[in-house]
């Protein structure tokens, strides 16, 4: 007797997972602001709250993206005068964290702003900081140190400190301002406790050394012009959000 043997193979499909829903608020509310106020408050509280008093479509941007102001490309001519009020809330009771602040704020304006933004490298003029002939005037933090940098300004005069901070940071604050973008080349690895002061308005008749002098002078760095790639985040599209 012949025995047939019947060999069933089975197909098995591998499906892609499914992508994961982008965090959003619950609720949000979104109102101009025309107070005419140059200060902006943005605070995160307990039990999921946003609020945002008096923010421009810049700033929120930047703050959703975590860029500098000159990393933006192709603006619309409001992004910059027309302020918002925002209060929103989340479905959890938890704090926000600073990441899921960034992820639901880029939700929020692409729902409300109908913000679609897309990431290119440009070849650029930007700074390179870099340790002067002298040679750094700073000093290592210690171990245990918490960091933090805060800069304040008066008419006359401007002082950053920092306080265990890398270079890389101190690079990108002074950048923020002068308006290019910077990067650290000093090769130092640590994390540095400084501090200098300069004249913001550096003319002709300021008693006070202009940024790039206090720089030299005080922390033995100094800032050149280099050629190099820059990241910006263009704005493919931008509208005014209805009002609720």
């Amino acid at each position: 007797m012949r025995h047939t043997v019947c060999l069933c193979g089975f197909l098995v499909l591998t499906l892609p997972a499914a992508a994961q829903p982008l965090p959003r608020f619950e609720v949000a509310s979104i109102h101009r602001n025309t107070n005419g106020s140059l200060n902006t408050n943005i605070n995160v509280s307990d039990g999921g709250r946003l609020s945002i008093v008096n923010g421009s479509l810049k700033t929120l941007i930047r703050n959703a993206y975590g860029i500098l102001s000159f990393q933006l490309a192709n603006e619309p001519n409001w992004i910059d005068t027309e302020m918002y009020d925002i209060e929103a809330k989340t479905a959890t009771s938890g704090k926000i964290s600073p990441d899921e602040f960034k992820s639901l704020l880029q939700t929020l304006l692409a729902d409300r702003f109908h913000l679609k933004v897309h990431w290119e490298t440009r070849e650029s003029t930007v700074y390179a900081l870099l340790l002067d002939k002298s040679g750094p005037k700073f000093t290592a933090s210690l171990v245990d140190e918490k960091s933090g940098m805060n800069t304040r300004k008066g008419p006359d005069k401007a002082t950053m400190t920092g306080t265990a901070e890398p270079m890389k940071d101190l690079a990108s604050n002074l950048g923020n301002q002068l308006g290019r973008f910077a990067v650290d080349k000093t090769g130092l690895t640590g994390t540095y406790d400084f501090t200098f002061s300069w004249d913001p308005q550096s003319t002709a008749d300021s008693t006070g050394p202009s940024l790039f002098t206090a720089l030299r002078d005080q922390l033995g760095l100094r800032l050149e012009s280099q050629k190099g790639p820059v990241q910006l985040l263009v704005i493919d599209n931008a509208d005014r959000p209805s009002e609720n």
